[in-house]
């Protein structure tokens, strides 16, 4: 597993060495009607950015919640300028919730939201972000690369990198609907987490996992369910007593 931390940019000092020399005669003046060839910057949606974070990490925010039994932590990833995406049971009954950013910024969620049948939620801020994800409704066959980026244990942005490995039935909230298994440690703090491709585009969300490396994720076909009919959504409510 690889831990991502903060970039320190090295202040490193450059030093101009000056010697004595012949100055050289300057080139030619060029052609009046010359016109340089240009070349267009092919770039990688997943390549660091001058911050030493990804784009995928830019898209993952950590969720801390309060409930009526105290505080819990999950992760999640921006599918909007004003909405989050992470587990139900991340934040079923939650009293306030709150996200932070790979940055470290600190924002309130004003309304949620429960999916009736996928572990999933969706959470509305005020308008806050300015990168969102991308995702693809795609199947996928057995090795096919898959990287996890969340919060496991409300600790550090993690990066895990694994593969898939199949698809069978929800047996954690007995749905008896299909999801996915993919190779990949999380740990609790990792629900909610992307799962992403290796074109950078989400096609899955962790819900669950096992000691043996496994990760389970509900396929993203079922978030577009609810983002294409968002009649399907259920109000978070909590209700101490």
């Amino acid at each position: 597993m690889t831990q991502v931390r903060a970039a320190l940019a090295g202040a490193g000092t450059v030093l101009a060495i000056a010697a004595c020399g012949v100055i050289p005669a300057p080139p030619p003046a060029l052609d009046a009607d010359f016109i340089p060839d240009v070349v267009s910057p092919t770039l990688d949606p997943s390549a660091a950015s001058s911050d030493g974070f990804t784009t995928e990490q830019h898209l993952a925010v950590r969720i801390r919640v309060e409930n009526c039994d105290g505080w819990a932590t999950g992760s999640g990833w921006i599918l909007s300028e004003n909405q989050v995406v992470t587990n139900r049971h991340v934040i079923e009954n939650g009293t306030r919730i709150e996200v932070t950013t790979y940055d470290g910024r600190d924002f309130t969620v004003l309304s949620s939201q429960v999916a009736p049948v996928a572990d999933l939620a969706l959470l509305t801020l005020d308008n806050v972000f300015t990168e969102v994800a991308e995702y693809e409704i795609t199947g996928a066959q057995f090795l096919d690369p898959l990287t996890i980026i969340g919060y496991p244990s409300g600790d550090r942005l993690t990066v895990e990198e694994g593969h898939y490995l199949n698809a069978g039935i929800d047996e954690v909230d007995d749905s008896r609907e299909l999801v996915w298994s993919v190779r990949g440690h999380v740990e609790p703090g990792s629900s909610g987490s992307a799962v992403f491709n290796d074109e950078g585009k989400v096609v899955a969300v962790v819900y669950a996992g096992d000691e043996f490396q496994r990760a389970i994720a509900w396929p993203i076909v079922w978030l577009d369910r609810l983002v294409q009919d968002p009649t399907g959504w259920q109000d978070n409510t909590a209700s101490c007593s």
